[in-house]
Parts: structure tokens; sequence; C-alpha cells
């Protein structure tokens, strides 16, 4: 049996898979764009980016076919580039870095 803790956390875990997952959003790849990708109604994505919606498992699993090296992120807030697990301002550096040539400031 759950209790009144228990429910508490599961939500506060949730809530920190939906921040990482709306950070996604971008000027490029709105409500639209996952709707075209996932199927899921852009009004679902916009009630889940504004709050008014609670994320699913469906959302969750949606998301991680679209970006297989995000689903430990997604999850869990690590990474583990060894695996090929990353995080998108992960990838964004390392393409910052991969930019740059020996000796450039």
């Amino acid at each position: 049996m759950y209790s009144l803790l228990s429910t508490f956390y599961l939500l506060e875990f949730l809530g920190m898979i939906r921040d990482r997952l709306i950070s996604l959003f971008d000027r490029n790849r709105t409500s639209v764009w996952f709707e075209k990708l996932t199927g899921i109604d852009r009004y679902r994505w916009g009630n889940i980016r504004t709050g008014k919606a609670r994320l699913s498992d469906a959302e969750i699993e949606a998301v991680v076919e679209l970006f297989p090296q995000y689903a430990l992120w997604l999850v869990t807030g690590n990474i583990a580039p060894e695996c090929g697990q990353v995080s998108p301002e992960y990838e964004e550096a390392n393409l910052k870095l991969d930019g740059q040539e020996a000796g450039s400031r």
C-alpha cells in the first residue's frame, strides 16, 4: 500500500522527468513537430508543457523512441557517454569541442 509520502516522491520524480522532457522543446522542436513524429496530439504536448496535464508513460516512451541517446538522462538525470547515453547539454558541448582545432581559442 502506497503512503502519502510515496505518492509525493513519485509525483516529484515525474516532475523532474517532465522538466527534462520539456527542455527538449525549442524554436524548431515545437508541439507540432512532436505531434508529427510521435503521433501524440499537439494540444496534449502543449498541456504537458504548461502543466495542465500530467506526463504519462506514453509521452516518455515516445520521446525515448525519438531520442534513444537521452533515455538515461530523461529518467534519471544522469549520463553515461561511454554507453552512448548523453544529455542535450552534453551533446552541445561535445559539438563545440569537436569544432575546435588545436591551438584555437
